[in-house]
């Protein structure tokens, strides 16, 4: 009976230093877990911050780069484009203030009456400073659109007139007026022209040919203003006009 007692405590101690070993590894694993989770789970996220840094950073490169081919691509274009541009300016003085060239080139209704290739020109359209004008040419050489549609800027009023196409026989087509003063009777005029007649005539040649129609163009422009000033002055020494007295070149016997 003793040696039975003597057992059963062994197999006690036994199963008690077991559940003591199993306790003691439990709790050992249990602690390793909560000190190791946190751990995993920083490295995780900061795994994933890199990847959106990366990924952010790459983006960045991806726009720059299109930045970069847009712009290239765009100034190519602006390139090519200058290359077909001609430009072509004539002048000439005509005898008469500045106002009244002004006055002539913004009557817009009247240019029929000016310019002989025009055979109708109307307003469309006034915004502010902006006079939107419809027109019809006269047959002629390199005219296969007779209407045309142009948009003036009379904002450096009365030293320039600037004025573009909108549509027509070219490609691209915009000028200037350039009313400059001489003295209180005569007036310089620049008649500027930058044309892109497309990529099959050089822009040289183009140039040659404008210059003969601007020439042409400022001839009609100083005989019609330098008319108009004679007229003036005939109405104002006519007898009886009270402008007579004023206006009238007093004359010196030598």
């Amino acid at each position: 009976m003793r040696a039975s007692f003597s057992a059963n405590k062994r197999s006690a101690g036994i199963v008690l230093c077991a559940t003591l070993l199993l306790s003691n590894l439990a709790f050992s694993q249990i602690s390793f877990a909560k000190s190791k989770t946190p751990e995993t789970v920083s490295e995780k996220n900061a795994d994933q911050t890199r990847e959106q840094k990366n990924e952010l950073k790459q983006q960045q490169k991806d726009a720059q780069k299109q930045a970069k081919e847009t712009a290239h691509a765009a100034e190519k274009k602006e390139k090519d484009e200058a290359k077909n541009i001609a430009e072509s300016s004539v002048s000439t003085i005509i005898s008469s203030e500045q106002g009244l060239v002004w006055k002539t080139l913004t009557s817009f209704e009247r240019y029929p009456q000016i310019f002989k290739r025009i055979k109708s020109s109307a307003v469309t359209k006034r915004e502010g400073e902006l006079v939107y004008v419809e027109t019809y040419l006269k047959p002629a050489m390199f005219v296969k659109q007779p209407l045309q549609h142009t948009v003036n800027n009379l904002s450096a009023c009365p030293g320039q007139l600037r004025w573009q196409q909108l549509d027509g026989n070219f490609k691209h087509i915009e000028g200037s007026w350039e009313i400059v003063p001489e003295d209180s009777n005569r007036t310089k005029v620049i008649y500027t022209l930058h044309v892109d007649a497309g990529s099959l005539v050089p822009p040289s040649m183009v140039s040659f040919f404008l210059s003969f129609v601007q020439k042409e163009v400022l001839a009609q422009l100083k005989q019609y203003v330098e008319r108009e000033k004679k007229e003036s002055l005939k109405t104002a020494i006519k007898p009886g006009n009270k402008l007579a007295k004023s206006t009238a070149t007093p004359q010196t016997n030598f």
